[in-house]
């Protein structure tokens, strides 16, 4: 495939901060139709930065416009999320390799030849620059009941509280009360006809799986990038975090319930570990 060199000015971060240098358009790939994925897709590669080092990115674009002057922007779209970095925590050293970004902009005109003009930032997730990009807590599912204590989450201002089996009853039991307390002033008798609707109620309450890890996450900077497991051979098993209602999350795996000889894992974001170069592109050439 045809490559094609653009200019990127690396302005942002003190450590990566160079003359400006270039960067290789990877691949664009250009979907002009009507259909549901019609896009247009452009990857660039940064020469200067491992893979390695990057564990997750995105694309800010703030112009772009093709070569009729048709904006490429799609503003009904949500600012991207960090896309975590897949090549790079499969990458060995020996066999490390420039980052890889893409963006994704609306269709062209049909008339396009190039795209004249595209600017923004590149952001990049870096954990390497900070020590407290990262909060591991062996055996942690020792402190149900407990806040976690690890420098990294205090330093960002972030706490995450194992809550136990005897907190989540006694939640129940308080929300089935004021229920049960709602129904009579309603009009409701005592029997059994409302302890079926407290129990339907219930039912949806902090409704939790058996792998599944009740919390209370205090996160008023938005710093947690990524929860993870560590089992006991290493192998890292992604977390997601639903919201379980009345204030409280969950930790939730496709696979089996954490043991207690695992960790926990949590990735931050911090402004040391995180980096963004604005970039800028001309004529890139349309397939």
């Amino acid at each position: 495939m045809k490559k094609t060199i653009a200019l990127l000015l690396f302005t942002t971060s003190a450590a990566l901060a160079q003359k400006p240098a270039d960067v290789t358009i990877q691949q664009v790939i250009d979907r002009r139709s009507n259909g549901s994925f019609a896009e247009l897709s452009i990857t660039l590669q940064l020469p200067k930065v491992m893979s390695s080092q990057v564990a997750a990115s995105r694309v800010l674009v703030k112009t772009a416009v093709d070569d009729t002057g048709q904006s490429l922007i799609n503003a009904e779209l949500q600012e991207p999320e960090l896309d975590a970095n897949m090549r790079g925590t499969m990458s060995r050293s020996s066999e490390d390799s420039p980052i890889q970004v893409s963006m994704t902009l609306k269709n062209p005109s049909r008339k396009a030849k190039k795209v004249g003009d595209v600017r923004g930032e590149i952001e990049l997730f870096m954990p390497s620059k900070d020590p407290n990009s990262l909060a591991e807590v062996p055996k942690f599912l020792s402190f149900s009941g407990k806040t976690l204590n690890h420098k990294a989450l205090k330093a960002n201002g972030v706490e995450i509280t194992l809550v136990s089996a005897a907190q989540v009853a006694a939640e129940k039991k308080r929300i089935g009360d004021a229920k049960r307390k709602e129904f009579k002033e309603a009009g409701y008798e005592d029997g059994e006809n409302l302890e079926q609707m407290v129990q339907s109620t219930l039912d949806y309450a902090l409704s939790f799986e058996p792998s599944d890890v009740p919390v209370r996450i205090k996160d008023p900077n938005k710093r947690i990038q990524q929860i993870a497991y560590v089992d006991a051979a290493g192998e890292v098993k992604q977390v997601m975090l639903r919201d379980a209602g009345e204030g409280l999350q969950k930790l939730a795996t496709w696979g089996d319930a954490p043991q207690p000889d695992w960790r926990l894992r949590v990735s931050l974001k911090t402004p040391k570990n995180l980096v963004r170069y604005p970039f800028a592109l001309k004529d890139v050439v349309l397939p």
